[in-house]
């Protein structure tokens, strides 16, 4: 049986991933920039657009991710602060017992 951290490493991340990938790309940012960001290739940008890696339905989570986009375009966060976000929205998935 995989733990809860596990099941976020292998789940929860790329779709975090694939949603702030597709978020920048939608508000005009370049693909190379959003690698940049995310510290992944451009390929595995190419693939969170398409939603061939890290797609999801949740409401929810696209919520959390759109308030993160919204402070990376605001200057807010930086590459490092990511890791912080990352672990917040683990721990609301986890609070709220969010279906992903």
């Amino acid at each position: 049986m995989k733990t809860r951290c596990e099941v976020i490493a292998s789940k929860v991340i790329p779709m975090i991933r694939g949603e702030i990938a597709r978020e920048l790309v939608n508000r005009g940012y370049a693909k190379k920039e959003v690698a940049e960001l995310l510290g992944v290739t451009i390929a595995a940008v190419s693939q969170y657009t398409s939603e061939k890696r890290g797609a999801t339905t949740s409401k929810r989570l696209k919520e959390l991710v759109k308030e993160i986009v919204d402070d990376i375009e605001k200057g807010k966060i930086s590459k490092e602060d990511l890791d912080d976000r990352f672990c917040m929205i683990c721990s609301i998935i986890r609070k709220e017992n969010i279906d992903i």
